[in-house]
C-alpha cells in the first residue's frame, strides 16, 4: 500500500509507475480473458524489481 511506498522513499513517478503497472496487468488479464498474458506478466515483474532496487527497504545495506 501506499505506507510500504513512502517508506521506501517513492516520489511521485515511482506512485505513478506503479499505477501503470497495476493498469497494465488488469488490460493484459481483460484482454485474455483471465488466462494470463506471459508477455505483460514479464515486463512487470522486470518493471517491478527495476523500481524496488531503486527505492529498497534499507537503503545502504
Amino acid at each position: 500500500g501506499t505506507p510500504a511506498g513512502t517508506t521506501r522513499g517513492f516520489d511521485i513517478a515511482a506512485f505513478e509507475q506503479v499505477g501503470d503497472m497495476i493498469a497494465a496487468v488488469l488490460q493484459g488479464l481483460a484482454q485474455s480473458e483471465h488466462q494470463g498474458n506471459a508477455l505483460i506478466e514479464a515486463r512487470v515483474r522486470a518493471d517491478v524489481r527495476a523500481l524496488c532496487q531503486r527505492f529498497p527497504v534499507y537503503a545502504g545495506l
